[in-house]
């Protein structure tokens, strides 16, 4: 009886501690001085100090805009608190800085107006609104299915006593 119940005490405790997951950021309302836009995501690790991919949009005003991606520009970022995405020409680049620095958790986060801007040859265009946002968490497969077995044992553990 007292196995049982520490099994599923230790499911419930496994099933309902943070399971870590990669974080998307999005962008949001960003804007250069020049009327051009940003839009896009990029994903770092569950601590958000690492790269791992991104899909990032530069358009409109009075440069051309880009695509950045990890098949078109490389990155030289300093996360949590530096985005620097660079294709291998060296022309465009980007660079977002992070108000605070990227947290996991909670609200958007402001992009820094003063050192955010996109570069193409002598023409440079600064960020002057925005924020990024991480995605809503959403629970991982097996922490579901964690849970879903610790409470299966607490009901069986519950219709045993009940029948004793």
């Amino acid at each position: 009886m007292k196995r049982l119940l520490a099994a599923v005490g230790m499911a419930f405790l496994l099933a309902t501690s943070q399971a870590w997951a990669n974080i998307i950021f999005t962008f949001s309302g960003a804007m250069f001085n020049d009327g051009g836009t940003i839009t896009g995501t990029f994903t770092t690790n569950d601590t958000a100090d690492s790269l791992i991919d991104y899909d990032i949009l530069t358009s409109g005003g009075a440069l051309l805009g880009f695509h950045y991606t990890p098949a078109t520009a490389n990155s030289l970022s300093s996360l949590p608190f530096i985005l620097v995405l660079e294709p291998a020409s060296a022309d465009p680049i980007l660079q977002v800085t992070f108000a605070g620095g990227l947290t996991p958790l909670g609200a958007a986060i402001a992009i820094g107006q003063f050192d955010s801007f996109e570069q193409v040859g002598p023409f440079k265009r600064d960020i002057i609104d925005g924020s990024v946002a991480p995605a809503p968490s959403v629970p991982e497969p097996g922490t579901l299915l964690l849970l879903g077995a610790a409470m299966i044992g607490a009901v069986s553990l519950r219709r045993r006593q009940q029948r004793t």
